[in-house]
């Protein structure tokens, strides 16, 4: 008899529990209920990058897909949908966004940053980001890039990630790029030399100098490492050949051909 009193007065117990938790519930969602946006705090992480974006253009994209949290009652929030209409944004790669009780919509945004503005033969110009998603260019900021430019037959889609992309895929060309663009960035010296990549008629790949020099003509680029044997024979080249000697002096250096530089001499010179 005793324990079946204590089953009883431990039901009860749950029961007066469940009860007090649903009012307290309605009692919160009522009270929210009454709240209203009063403002809209927006984080940008750029990653210690340019900017190439600010609180207004959230503020705008949000209002061209009808998004107005501001004197909104904080229960019509929809921070779900918010977050899938920010992360349609080309230049967003990600958002998290949520309302707290002192009635602030907090957005917290992961801007895109761009590394390689891409020109096709059509003179159209996009970007890759730095996990090499293809995104458009930003006409309100500038941002300074290395180019690559010359033979390349492929629109932009936008949103795509060429890191993806088969070697079987006729697309594949912007991964290579990429991973040009890559190495060349490890490497204090490429990455101050070099600022274009050319792509010639048959596919083969041209390093373009920033000031004087000579055109590095890679050929063929099949992976990292046949990428980085050439760039060791060019390292080697300027360190032995060109010590002391005026950077002028060659128009081209090929490095084509295995285990070898053919070094083109400029005309005038001696």
């Amino acid at each position: 008899m005793k324990r079946v009193s204590v089953i009883v007065a431990l039901l009860l117990a749950v029961a007066v529990f469940a009860a007090a938790f649903v009012l307290a519930v309605r009692h919160a969602e009522h009270a929210l209920s009454k709240k209203a946006c009063r403002t809209v705090h927006i984080d940008i992480d750029r990653n210690g990058k340019g900017v190439y974006m600010q609180e207004r253009d959230i503020k705008n994209w949000m209002a061209l897909h009808g998004i107005t949290p501001q004197n909104t009652p904080l229960m019509q929030i929809n921070a779900s949908h918010i977050e899938t209409v920010l992360r349609q944004n080309p230049y967003v790669q990600d958002a998290q966004v949520y309302t707290t009780p002192d009635e602030v919509l907090h957005i917290a945004v992961e801007q895109r940053n761009p590394i390689l503005k891409i020109i096709n033969t059509r003179q159209q110009t996009f970007q890759l980001d730095e996990n090499g998603v293809e995104m458009p260019v930003n006409p309100d900021y500038k941002a300074r890039l290395r180019v690559a430019s010359g033979y390349i037959p492929l629109t932009p889609r936008y949103g795509s990630d060429v890191t993806l992309l088969s070697d079987t895929s006729r697309r594949v060309l912007l991964r290579k790029l990429f991973d040009i663009h890559a190495y060349l960035s490890e490497d204090p010296l490429w990455d101050a030399l070099f600022e274009q990549i050319y792509v010639n008629g048959n596919l083969e790949i041209d390093l373009i100098p920033k000031v004087g020099g000579q055109v590095v003509a890679l050929g063929k680029i099949e992976d990292r490492a046949d990428l980085a044997q050439k760039m060791f024979r060019l390292k080697l080249f300027y360190e032995q050949a060109m010590k002391g000697q005026d950077w002028q002096r060659y128009s081209t250096l090929d490095l084509r051909y295995r285990n070898q530089v053919v070094a083109t001499r400029r005309a005038g010179y001696n």
